[in-house]
């Protein structure tokens, strides 16, 4: 779980030796530059936590300062234009660099979340379990159904990484006029629209999948 960074950890940082620091790593195992990470525990003081959590160990993480971070950065890291930041784990075993990969890993939980309010999570509609449990089972299958267009239906990219708002925006309320002619239904797409090629690359794309038999 995550650490708060107070003077007293960054005191610590400070204390801590340059040749316990190792390069930090992306999610791929590949090294990053600049990028920092060294376990501070024996130089904090954890006295009452470590009665609790057996093996308790704070794995810090030193990075360049990213500008959209610099409004929740404190003063000593804004004047040195680095990042802190800190975890607190019990595994046993594993790099100290692996664990903060690991750890980085479930930053993916934080958008399913979003995601998942965006679609109907957060207006539970009723005060009755049993309505909230099927109106949470509605949400889930939404986010299933949405999870399967991502990957089916849209390219490698962008548009598959967007959030909610942006494909509500681009794909799923786009305005059309629905005729019919020559014995067919048509739907007229606006021909301005900057995104109504990916609309109907989409549809396209998911008319060619296989039919599951």
């Amino acid at each position: 779980m995550g650490w708060s960074c107070t003077d007293r950890e960054i005191d610590a940082i400070d204390a801590t030796p340059k040749a316990v620091w190792q390069n930090a790593t992306d999610q791929d195992g590949a090294l990053l530059d600049d990028t920092w990470v060294a376990d501070i525990t024996g130089l904090l003081d954890l006295s009452g936590w470590t009665e609790k959590i057996p093996g308790l160990r704070i794995i810090a993480r030193d990075e360049p300062l990213h500008p959209k971070y610099t409004q929740r950065a404190s003063d000593r890291e804004k004047a040195r234009g680095r990042r802190y930041q800190l975890i607190a784990v019990n595994a046993r075993t594993g790099q100290v660099a692996w664990l903060d990969a690991r750890h980085r890993s479930h930053v993916h939980v934080e958008d399913d979340v979003k995601q998942a309010k965006a679609i109907g999570l957060n207006r539970w509609p009723s005060r009755h379990w049993k309505v909230n449990v099927a109106w949470i089972t509605v949400v889930a299958m939404a986010a299933s159904l949405l999870a399967a267009f991502r990957h089916l239906g849209l390219p490698d990219g962008d548009l598959r990484k967007a959030s909610i708002k942006s494909l509500r925006f681009r794909l799923f309320e786009v305005p059309g006029r629905i005729t019919h002619g020559q014995r067919k239904t048509w739907l007229h797409l606006p021909a301005d629209w900057p995104w109504t090629p990916d609309l109907t690359a989409s549809w396209q794309t998911i008319k060619t999948l296989p039919i599951p038999t």
